[in-house]
């Protein structure tokens, strides 16, 4: 997965579109496609549904410990932090 690829198309979502669901599930199928994954309609649900609830909460803190649990180290954390604070 190139990680790089995946922060930019995050980043191309207009913050007032980030609870929208349309919006959100095609920004999925396109982080999908170029990390070489296709999501069925039930994972877009799942996926959209988190992403606008962190969206909602704006907390970093919700985002990080999610990250931990699904196996991604603090050094790997801190470097897409950076990664997204970049232009």
């Amino acid at each position: 997965m190139d990680i790089n690829a995946i922060i930019k198309i995050v980043k191309d979502i207009p913050k007032d579109k980030w609870t929208d669901e349309k919006t959100i599930k095609a920004t999925l199928k396109k982080a999908g496609k170029t990390s070489g994954k296709n999501f069925t309609e039930a994972e877009l649900n799942k996926y959209a549904q988190q992403f606008k609830q962190l969206a909602a909460s704006r907390s970093p803190l919700t985002l990080i410990s999610m990250l931990l649990k699904s196996g991604i180290s603090m050094e790997q954390i801190n470097e897409i932090q950076k990664k997204m604070r970049s232009k």
